[in-house]
């Protein structure tokens, strides 16, 4: 059946023909417009096409599922729902740490609260980033979200400048910033090298069409960056210290797993990764957890999580993810804990 699809799939790719008609082509045209979306080629377009309707079907069964409160969160219709899931895995490949941590003792903390929010308790206005689909850049992107908003606790400032993911990517990715960094890369580099400021995106412009680094280009003194001090890992499933941690104003990046329909479409509520995950699947996406809580309407504890999609994925940019002793966050984690 799977070889008689494919042969199906090729026929029209090369043919140019169409997948579906009526309300379907029109809810593929207005997903390229809602999304800005552009095919190379008939054949691209019609795959896209394809995958498309597959993907908005999956959503629907999943929210109906959601609706008899079957699941805990809700998906959508997004950037991604016009490529398979393995693609969107594909997208995003398996960090791989190139630099030896040199990570400082933990700064002194106070007990864990029951639920805090450091973007919402401290009434932070800060920016989502998104890092597009051409450079598997959430390293950076957390990275420089995670600085910035330690910046804004320490010196009482609400409105922060975003700083720049593309800096890092250029300057600490050591030619590798599209395929297989880590955020020690971006930490080291801030931390070690006695001129590495991060400077605010408008000085150093994020570039999401960029599939490689580009030429690491500093601004000129003029502009004034941000230097970190130190940083602090975070042991494999301690997620009391990410919680204290939390708590207690210092945003903690981890590694996460992505390779789920549950996470590529996200949309609300409390995510609870699928059994069906693509458990073998060597991907990484890094998010900044800024909060935890719990959620009445699912009964759950969650973290909530800071990710780089862009504001038309998840709750705004950020995503719930269920908090329980056995399903641990914690992996990889670090965080930056002083400013220079």
């Amino acid at each position: 059946m799977s070889k008689l699809l494919l042969c199906c799939l090729l026929l029209a790719a090369s043919t140019g023909w169409a997948f579906n008609h009526g309300q379907d082509l029109t809810d593929f045209h207005s997903y390229m417009d809602n999304f800005n979306k552009t095919y190379a080629s008939t054949s691209a377009s019609n795959f896209a096409n394809y995958y498309f309707i597959y993907n908005r079907n999956q959503v629907a069964q999943h929210n109906a599922q959601a609706d008899r409160n079957r699941s805990s969160f809700r998906e959508a219709v997004n950037q991604f729902s016009d490529i398979r899931l393995i693609q969107f895995a594909a997208l995003l490949p398996k960090a791989v740490s190139t630099v030896a941590a040199a990570a400082s003792d933990p700064p002194t903390t106070q007990m864990a609260a029951t639920a805090y929010d450091i973007i919402k308790d401290f009434g932070l206005t800060v920016a989502v980033e998104d890092q597009g689909v051409n450079c598997s850049s959430s390293w950076a992107y957390a990275t420089a979200k995670a600085v910035e908003i330690l910046n804004a606790v320490q010196t009482v400032n609400p409105t922060p400048a975003s700083l720049s993911a593309q800096q890092l990517i250029d300057c600490a990715g050591m030619g590798t910033g599209c395929s297989t960094q880590s955020p020690l890369a971006a930490l080291n580099y801030l931390t070690q090298m006695a001129e590495s400021y991060l400077y605010p995106e408008v000085d150093y412009v994020n570039d999401n069409s960029l599939k490689t680094p580009g030429m690491c280009q500093p601004p000129s003194s003029v502009a004034v960056g941000v230097k970190l001090a130190s940083y602090v890992s975070v042991a494999d499933n301690d997620d009391d210290a990410i919680m204290r941690y939390v708590s207690n104003g210092f945003p903690v990046i981890v590694e996460y797993n992505p390779a789920t329909f549950g996470f590529m479409q996200y949309s609300s509520g409390v995510y609870v990764q699928e059994t069906r995950a693509l458990t073998n699947a060597k991907s990484s996406q890094f998010l900044v957890i800024v909060g935890y809580d719990h959620d009445v309407d699912s009964n759950l504890d969650y973290w909530r999580c800071l990710n780089s999609f862009g504001e038309t994925w998840g709750e705004d940019g950020y995503i719930r993810i269920v908090r329980r002793s056995n399903q641990p966050i914690a992996k990889n984690a670090v965080f930056p804990s002083a400013l220079a």
